[in-house]
Parts: structure tokens; sequence; C-alpha cells
């Protein structure tokens, strides 16, 4: 039951920045703390590693950083939706996580660029990737309990 309400909470928290990120390229942080702070106080009620879950924080962490570096070429917001699932994920869920969503990002920006709606130097919003990765992450997890 908590981890159903937590995998919800991060899933609204994940839609509702979707569409932020694909209409505005930009994120409500409140929002992200509000998903993030929801699995943190239902850390109690579940089994919880914390090194594991403060390596799925570092994921997004390691993203932050790059987008630093970068002058921005990776959104700091995808760092902060990656801590935040990082909260509930873990480390090595988180990776996967991230792994799914830049490999459906990849998949749909070739497919963009070879029917040439876009050219290399447009960006495309990396956080509904994230959610569909997520969606994926959940559906998995169901189908090895069935």
């Amino acid at each position: 039951m908590v981890a159903s309400i937590e995998k919800m909470a991060i899933f609204i928290m994940l839609f509702i920045c979707s569409i932020q990120d694909i209409k505005t390229k930009r994120i409500s942080l409140w929002i992200v703390i509000l998903g993030s702070v929801i699995a943190l106080v239902l850390i109690p009620f579940r089994t919880f590693n914390w090194i594991d879950r403060l390596g799925g924080i570092m994921v997004g962490g390691i993203i932050l950083f790059v987008s630093k570096i970068t002058g921005g070429k990776i959104g700091m917001g995808d760092g902060f939706i990656l801590c935040a699932t990082g909260i509930s994920l873990g480390l090595w869920a988180n990776l996967e996580l991230l792994s799914l969503a830049l490999f459906l990002a990849s998949l749909i920006s070739i497919i963009l660029l070879a029917l040439k709606l876009v050219d290399r130097k447009k960006s495309i919003p990396f956080v509904p990737f994230i959610c569909l990765g997520y969606i994926g992450i959940i559906m998995m997890d169901f189908l090895e309990l069935v």
C-alpha cells in the first residue's frame, strides 16, 4: 500500500513536470520538492537502505553537476527530478530509469531528425522521457509480481 502511494506520488510529479517541460521547457521546483517530501515521509513505512537511496540521489546530483559544467545544455530540472526519483527508487533502479529515458529520447530524436522535423541544434524536453521510463519500470515491476 505504502509503495503504491509512493509510486503514484512520483508519477503525478513526473506527469505534471512533463507537461510543464513540454510547454515551457521549465519545471516548478516546488512540485519536485513535494514529490521528494512524500517519498521521504513514507520512508519509515518501507524497507529502506540509506546507501542505496543516497546513491539514487547522486544520479541526479551528477546530472546537476554536468548541467553546471556544460552551461545548461542539460537542464538542471532534469537533475532535480532524478534526485527525487532517486529517493524513491534507489541507485540501480534510478540508473535504469535514466538509461531508459536516454534510450527513448535518442530514439525519438533519431526519428525527428530522419523525418527532417528538427535540426541537430533543436533541444527536446527530457522530463517526458523520464516519465515514460518510470512507467516502464513500474510495468516491469508489476510483470515480475504476476
